[in-house]
């Protein structure tokens, strides 16, 4: 019969074989007869195992922590986008009020810090985050500092960074502007382009009233690059400030609008004006035309294609100068023809300007004269002179009124041999007229160039 002692180590055995058989490994934990051993003698791999256990016994007993009380939690959004509240601006424009400035460096980005219970925190984003500021409580122009406020579907906002912003406002004013013009690029070469014309001269502009304030005018730029043909279309306008810079066209309230332009663009050429003195032939006979001109030689033409293509000339009606008894300088106004009517005069020039230069001078004629004497000077009494000739042909030019009533005797021919001795020479003809002033203009040639002198000793008489 097992005593009492017996008894008690048999339960113990059976328990612990129980919960051996329930956990195997915790067999290593007892001995045969029920004793723990220490942790530090147990193998590595059932260490490592009662680790892993811990540590999933203590996650699992902590979430059911968490589940059971569900504890608020905090974080943070950075980028969060600012804006005005709905229908702020609009509510601030009817009161002819604008936020002055860039809005985008005004409405920088904020940072808001959201509280939710644990369970919520990572249902949290962005898009579920709204930041505004409120313009109620602005009523005219000035810089303000105002609240930013920020509101979360999930969670309350508990921080906001930075938490105002500073803003100027101003009023809305309208100002009318002239509209010009200017061009960029350049026609291709022999076309040409008259001034455009605008439907509207001027345009109305609306915006905060420092930005109106610095306005010089609207301005449109007409593109000629490769331009052939005429222009009828719409351009955009861009608004320049008092230093010729294109200011942003976000600032105006208004849409700007584009202009219509009109502008001729036509193909050009020179063509020459033809001329003709009618009766150059019946001027008296000591007058003659010596020069002629045009003051405008070729008239700049500008015409549809096929109009340019068939002008080849500009005539004009004949110039009758019979009547011209003087020599001097005359200007004849030409009546010209053949420009179309639909044709464009370029450089200026009016047709009705056209100047004719006649320049009528003194006919100019030649006379021979046969035999003229030669006058030999500087001869010596003791030397013997053989002349090859002793008269000369001599052609006179010169004005008709002169000419024709010159006389052989008007002229003197004349020969020096002063000073030499005996020899063969050539020696030039020399003239003067016996009226130097009244023969200034006239022109003497000789039939030779000079004359062939033989001087020598007298032959001794016997």
């Amino acid at each position: 019969m097992e005593n009492e002692t017996t008894r008690e180590k048999r339960k113990r055995t059976e328990f612990f074989d129980k919960v051996k058989n329930l956990i195997p490994f915790e067999r290593a934990k007892y001995s045969s007869f029920g004793e723990r051993k220490p942790w530090y003698k147990l193998p590595l791999a059932r260490r490592i195992i009662y680790l892993v256990l811990s540590i999933v016994l203590a996650t699992f007993f902590w979430g059911y922590v968490l589940m059971m009380k569900n504890p608020d939690r905090t974080k943070t959004f950075s980028g969060v986008t600012l804006s005005f509240e709905s229908g702020a601006e609009a509510d601030l424009l009817a009161r002819k009020l604008t936020v002055y400035g860039d809005l985008s460096e005004i409405l920088s980005d904020v940072n808001v810090t959201v509280s939710a219970p644990l369970t919520e925190i990572s249902k949290i984003k962005e898009n579920n985050i709204t930041a505004t500021v409120n313009l109620n409580d602005v009523h005219s122009a000035g810089t303000y500092t105002l609240e930013v406020k920020a509101t979360s579907t999930i969670g309350t906002v508990v921080g906001i960074e930075p938490s105002s912003i500073v803003l100027t406002v101003d009023d809305i004013v309208s100002r009318t502007v002239p509209v010009t013009f200017d061009y960029e690029g350049e026609l291709p070469e022999g076309y040409w382009h008259d001034m455009p014309t605008m439907i509207t001269t001027s345009t109305t502009l609306e915006g905060a009233k420092t930005d109106l304030m610095n306005v010089s005018n609207a301005i449109c730029y007409i593109d000629l690059t490769n331009v052939t043909e005429s222009i009828n279309r719409s351009y955009p306008l861009s608004v320049l400030d008092k230093d010729g810079n294109i200011m942003d066209a976000s600032v105006f309230k208004n849409i700007i609008p584009a202009v219509s332009i009109q502008m001729n663009v036509l193909p050009h050429r020179h063509v020459p004006i033809v001329y003709d003195i009618a009766d150059e032939d019946l001027l008296t006979d000591l007058l003659e035309v010596t020069g002629s001109g045009l003051n405008f030689e070729s008239l700049d033409i500008a015409a549809e294609p096929e109009v340019l293509a068939a002008i080849e000339s500009i005539t004009s009606d004949p110039i009758h100068i019979s009547g011209l008894t003087e020599a001097g300088s005359y200007q004849f106004q030409l009546t010209l023809y053949g420009i179309p009517d639909d044709a464009v005069i370029l450089g200026g020039v009016n047709p009705s300007n056209v100047l004719l230069t006649v320049i009528i001078g003194d006919r100019q004629i030649d006379q021979v004269l046969n035999a003229v004497p030669i006058r030999f000077s500087g001869e010596d009494a003791n030397l013997v002179y053989n002349y090859e000739f002793t008269a000369v042909d001599v052609v006179i030019s010169g004005p008709a009124r002169i000419v024709r009533d010159f006389l052989s005797s008007d002229l003197i021919v004349t020969v020096n041999v002063d000073g030499r001795g005996a020899g063969e020479y050539d020696l030039p003809l020399e003239y003067r007229f016996n009226d130097s002033e009244l023969y200034a203009e006239l022109d003497v040639r000789f039939a030779e160039q000079g004359v062939h002198v033989s001087i020598s000793l007298p032959q001794a008489t016997e």
